[in-house]
This record gives structure tokens, sequence and C-alpha cells, in this order.
């Protein structure tokens, strides 16, 4: 066992890492966010406010925040950019991507959505995010047919951005019309990531299993309110 991930059983900030640990073929276990959180959360010895935890077995190591977690896997599995302005943009990208998922959870939560706000956000915030990897992309040589996100080679922010808009627009059928307005070339990067061999298996037992859930709870059904 190379890893065990700490959440609950939703896609949500799970599946950037889950994404990561298919693609590089590592052993891993899921087990239920309430294991640690809260009781032992500042209990670990690289606390974490909340999931998810990422526990490397070899190094006995723990870590927290979704974008740390991917950042180390990247390093452990050479998904990295080599170049010091692409490797800076990969964790870029990353922290975008738990911006977008912040801002579209309306403060993760703090405040349901009200139709205004959500037409606003979805009319002006939400496409702004997606041209912003869109334009990312465009800079570093992505094309419909083919490249990535950030170069020649599948990094991080590849699995990031798929991660992100990929459960979007899956979760929410609504949405994919808005990317592929806003962000064609990275919804076409997005269908190419989610094909490759491990991922394409991992979603579709996963989708089998629990369909278009996407953050649960209130603030899951706040958003199919608007949306729908």
């Amino acid at each position: 066992m190379d890893y065990k991930l700490y959440y609950w059983d939703l896609p949500f900030r799970a599946n950037f890492i889950l994404l990561m640990l298919e693609e590089v073929g590592a052993q891993y276990e899921r087990r239920d966010a309430s294991e640690i959180y809260p009781e032992r959360s500042l209990k670990l010895h690289n606390p974490g406010m909340a999931p998810p935890y990422l526990y490397e077995c070899k190094s006995e190591t723990y870590f927290a925040q979704m974008p740390a977690c991917l950042m180390h896997l990247g390093h452990q599995y050479d998904y990295l950019p080599r170049r010091a302005e692409t490797l800076t943009l990969a964790l870029k990208t990353i922290l975008d991507c738990n911006d977008v998922l912040i801002e579209i959870t309306n403060s993760n939560g703090q405040v349901m959505w009200e139709k205004g706000a959500w037409d606003s956000f979805r009319n002006s915030r939400l496409p702004d995010w997606m041209r912003v990897f869109e334009k990312t992309g465009l800079a570093h040589g992505l094309k419909g047919e083919g490249g990535f996100l950030l170069g020649s080679r599948i990094s991080v922010a590849d699995i990031a951005t798929t991660a992100l808009f990929g459960m979007l627009v899956y979760s929410f059928p609504e949405l994919k019309s808005d990317l592929g307005e806003n962000a064609p070339h990275i919804a076409a990067l997005c269908q190419r990531v989610e094909s490759r061999k491990a991922i394409q298996h991992f979603l579709e037992r996963q989708r089998e299993e629990y369909g278009r859930d996407y953050c649960g709870g209130q603030i899951e059904r706040s958003l199919r309110k608007m949306i729908q």
C-alpha cells in the first residue's frame, strides 16, 4: 500500500488526488474522513484544518490541503514541469482550481446560492475562470486535438484541470455548453485526460457508484436548484 486518502464519500476535492493516484498507478486505500476529522486533525504531525488528508505509507507522513497533496505527488512521480516558470504555473493552476471550488460552492457553503448571485457568477465570474485556463493552455501550445496545459507532456496541472472541469460538466451537464463556449480547448483536454486508460476505468466505476453526485449536502442542493 502506497497511500491512504481520507475524505468523505464524495468526489469533489478527493477526485483531484484520486485521478493523480490512478494516473501513476499508485496503490491506495480510501478511508472515511471521520477517522481523522475533526477529533484527530490537530494531532497529526502535519496538521490540517479539514479533509482531504493524504497519508504516505512509506514515509509515514500525513499531508493536508488538496494543492499540497497534488504537488507532493507530482514531485514523487515526475509530473511537475521542469522549467521554473511552468513549475510555478502548475502550482498556480492547482490553486486556481481550489479557488473555483470555493467560489462555486459560495465560500464552501457559508451562504446558499440565490438566483441573482448565481446568475451573476455563472454569466461573469465562471466564464472568466474558464478563460483563464484556456489562455494558459493556448500560451503553451494546447490544441484542440493534442497538447497539454503547460507544454508537450502531461503534468499535475492537466490532472487538476480535468478534475475541476471534467467533474463539473459531468455532474452538471447544463454547464457543458458554458465550458465549450469559453474554453473549447480545455473541454477537449478534459476529454483526452479522462480517456487515459487508468483514469477512464476509475471514472467509469465511480460514476456507476455515485452517479452525478458532486459535493453533497445543502451546498449541492443549492447548486442544483440554481442550475436546473
